[in-house]
This record gives C-alpha cells, structure tokens and sequence, in this order.
C-alpha cells in the first residue's frame, strides 16, 4: 500500500467521508427500497419533466416551500 503525504490534507478527509456516506446511503437504499424516497426519471432526449412538477418535487425533497428559493429562482 503507498502512503499518501496528504493523509491529513483537509480535502483528502472530506473526500473520504463523502465516499463513506454516499456508500452507507446507496446500500441503505439498496437493502431497504420502500425506505426511500423515489427519485423521477426520464429518457434523455425522449421526454422533460414539466417544470412545475419539477419545482415540486424539489421543494418536498429540499423541506422547502414555494415562497422560498424557488419562487426566487423563477423570476
């Protein structure tokens, strides 16, 4: 195994720990699927979310509502 010099580098741990918790997440979401919320889906180039289901799902995935960044973000 090589060593790395930046073993404690500030970057190099977030790297690590954002790795850990992506993989504790997928297979959380792996073993447990009705656990988890259900993320959208369409084929590229076939289709397009209409834009105010899109702001919809956000604002409940997010714990915002509509008078919050999103309604900021459409003007």
């Amino acid at each position: 195994m090589i060593k790395s010099r930046f073993r404690h580098d500030p970057l190099d741990l977030l790297r690590r720990r954002l790795v850990r918790e992506t993989e504790a997440a997928l297979l959380y979401g792996l073993r447990f699927p009705d656990r988890v919320e259900r993320i959208p889906t369409v084929e590229v180039a076939r289709s397009r979310f209409d834009p105010a289901f899109a702001a919809r799902w956000w604002a409940e995935t997010l714990g915002t509502d509509r008078s919050g960044f999103l309604a900021r973000d459409a003007s």
